[in-house]
């Protein structure tokens, strides 16, 4: 499955991502995300499933607009 698949809004929110599919979402690194894990340096959901770790797409999505800035919000302290 690519990652262009699950941005698509119609996607099941209870998808069930690898890391690879995470990271690709994210831009960064499965290593990364493991650091994420190991430390709790950033509040991203997952699942163990065995040895297994599994995000859920829309905690990933929920993730991105949580740290998305929209220039001249309330909240923008930049």
């Amino acid at each position: 499955m690519s990652s262009v698949a699950t941005l698509h809004p119609a996607a099941d929110p209870d998808q069930l991502l690898t890391p690879q599919q995470t990271a690709d979402l994210l831009a960064t690194t499965t290593g990364t995300l493991s650091v994420w894990r190991c430390t709790a340096r950033h509040p991203l959901p997952y699942m163990k499933l065995g040895t297994a770790v599994r995000y859920r797409r829309a905690d990933v999505l929920a993730f991105i607009e949580a740290r998305t800035v929209r220039p001249g919000d309330e909240a923008d302290n930049s």
